[in-house]
């Protein structure tokens, strides 16, 4: 909040303007780490421990650290959403293909199941809402870029 201080201290100091990493290099980063240290980890789960991350690659990093910890050498997918508590997206695109049929029933079923198996509203919520966008970005081909999903997600999105 450097706005808040005084030009006249501002003009003496050294500023540094950190910017989030981006999901995409953030999981890069979390394969390089992987494959120096003989770890088998599948692509769907860095993507997805990188966003858990929200643009801290210090946070990736003890993220990454704990699940290789529970893992062993092998990452999956199942378990970084088991132990992340992180929703799979299948949900998402059951959910939303309920509501484009007109399947109210439905939609509410799913999100029960969803709300049984210990998953807090507020954040599925959140995430639909993520997920309405990327089903709106993917419309256009000039917007695809813009998707922050992995890319075997990306091909789900198109």
């Amino acid at each position: 909040e450097k706005h808040k201080i005084l030009p006249t201290i501002l003009s003496r100091c050294q500023v540094f303007d950190f910017r989030r990493i981006t999901v995409k290099d953030t999981a890069a980063h979390l394969a390089e780490i992987a494959a120096k240290e003989g770890v088998k980890a599948e692509p769907q789960a860095l993507h997805t421990i990188a966003q858990k991350a929200d643009g801290g690659l210090r946070d990736a990093l003890s993220i990454f650290d704990q699940l290789v910890s529970y893992g062993g050498d092998t990452l999956t997918y199942a378990d970084v959403r088991k132990n992340l508590n992180v929703l799979d997206h299948d949900h998402y695109f059951s959910i939303t293909e309920s509501l484009r049929t007109g399947d109210a029933a439905g939609a509410l079923v799913a999100f029960n199941e969803i709300l049984f198996q210990g998953f807090d509203a507020h954040l599925f919520v959140a995430g639909l809402s993520k997920h309405f966008r990327d089903l709106l970005v993917s419309q256009d081909p000039r917007t695809i870029p813009l998707l922050e999903v992995s890319e075997d997600m990306g091909a789900q999105y198109a």
